[in-house]
This record gives C-alpha cells, structure tokens and sequence, in this order.
C-alpha cells in the first residue's frame, strides 16, 4: 500500500507543459465544449453556460437553469439539466426546442439523428430522438460488457458513442443503434491505465481520457491501445474536449481549463 501511495503522489506532482489557461468565477463547472472557436462552461450553480474565446476571453453567458452536461455540434448546443430537461440553443443562447428526460441526466452527445443521455439513476445509456421521445435504454447496472457502475461523462464520433464507467474503470464504446462494440480499461495507476476515468473526448481517431484521481489525460486509440500522456499532475481533471489537435480539460476544484495540444491529431 505504501509503494502504490507513493507512486500515485509522484504522479500527481509532476506536471506536464501547459500551452494555455482559461480561468472564470464558476462554482464547481461540471463539463466543457469547444465549437468554432468558442469555449462553453457549463456553470451550474450560477445557472449559465459561460461563453470565450479561445484566448479566455469571456464573451457573453447564456442562462440556463442547473445545466450539468453539454455537447456542441453543427452550431447547436445540446445541454441537459439536472432537472431532467434538455435544451437545444443556437451558439448564441436563443432556445431552439426543449423536452424533459427521464432518469438523473448527467451527459448527452448527439449522433445522426439521434441523441444518446447518461443516466445516472438507472446506469443507463438513453437514446432520445430528436423530439424528445425515448426510443431505448441501453446498459443497467452491472459489471458485464455494456453494464455500468458508475456511468458518466459520453462522446461520440459520426458513429461511435464512447462512454465512460467511473468506477468499473473502463470505456465503453456503442453503435450509433446502442449496440455494444468494445470497452477498454486496465484498473492502475500506470502509463495507460485507468483508475477513475471521468472524461472522455474523441479526437479524430483518437480518444483522450482524464482520469480524476491520478490526475492524468491520456491519449488512446479508439479500440483501447495506450498511445501517450498528454498531461499528468493536474487537480481532478474531469470533462475534456478536442478541437483542431488542442485538449482542453476542465479542472472544476481549480476553476479553470488548461489547453494541451497532440502531436499528429487535428
């Protein structure tokens, strides 16, 4: 026990480069989005999304009531609340559409025509359509491959959704029809393991998980095979987001989002 404490406190104070910081007066933000050019915050204490640029400059708020998760794709925002509603905004906060959800939603991303939510009372992946209505439920909760323990943060490419299960301390990867493909994740604190993975962000190919405890963003290839370390030593790093071969990762404890960039990914 001593040996692991001791290598999991030398991971936690070596610190890898920084290539930018984007801080706010946010109270504990739960996740972040990047979308042309602009940084969303979701502040759920103060009741907004926080919008910047990628300079930190902070440009407007967009008022939300207890926003938790978000996604942005094709100039909309898809923020789920935990009050169980979904909202759907252009860029600049106008309310295109909302619905209310069922369960405790805790992160949502949208793929084709659908949109897939994280339900953090039922262990469930839940697929909406694009009006709202629940088509299926996927997971429950359980050990077995496409259960979850402790489901949380969701990603998606054009046909992939990856999932995150905290304390099975794996990735879990679907189909765009909710069918289970593969999950990843070796239970450590070494060099492309996982201990309590919280964010996951697809990256062109690729997939960068944080992990909150040992204060590492990694880099994965999508089937699981440990491709490198982006950052290591930062405070419960949680959400992450990829844009144009940046990382961003959200801090909550520290109120900020430090910016990594990866060699070869755009």
């Amino acid at each position: 026990m001593r040996k692991l404490l001791a290598t999991l406190s030398a991971v936690l104070i070596s610190a890898s480069a920084v290539a930018g910081t984007i801080t706010g007066n946010w109270k504990f933000p739960s996740d972040i989005a990047v979308s042309n050019g602009k940084l969303f915050v979701v502040d759920g204490l103060n009741n907004r999304i926080a919008v910047y640029d990628l300079y930190g400059e902070h440009e407007t708020d967009i008022k939300v009531k207890n926003p938790f998760g978000i996604d942005a794709k094709d100039g909309l925002l898809y923020v789920v609340s935990q009050d169980g509603t979904l909202y759907v905004l252009d860029e600049y906060g106008n309310l295109e559409k909302k619905f209310h959800l069922e369960g405790r939603p805790i992160d949502v991303a949208k793929v084709g025509n659908r949109l897939f939510v994280t339900d953090g009372k039922t262990q469930t992946v839940d697929i909406y359509d694009l009006n709202g209505n629940l088509i299926k439920k996927v997971g429950g909760k359980g050990t077995a491959p496409g259960q979850f323990i402790s489901i949380y943060t969701i990603s998606a490419s054009k046909d992939r959704v990856f999932v995150v299960d905290s304390v099975n301390a794996k990735v879990q990867e679907f189909d765009k029809n909710g069918n289970f493909v593969n999950s990843f994740g070796v239970f450590g604190i070494e060099e492309g393991d996982l201990f309590r993975p919280k964010g996951v962000a697809y990256c062109n190919g690729k997939l960068v998980v944080s992990d909150g405890i040992t204060g590492a963003v990694q880099l994965f290839e999508t089937a699981g095979g440990f491709d490198e370390v982006v950052a290591k030593g930062l405070y419960y790093p949680t959400s992450v987001a990829c844009y144009k071969g940046e990382v961003f990762v959200l801090e909550p404890l520290k109120h900020k989002v430090s910016t990594f960039s990866i060699q070869g990914v755009k």
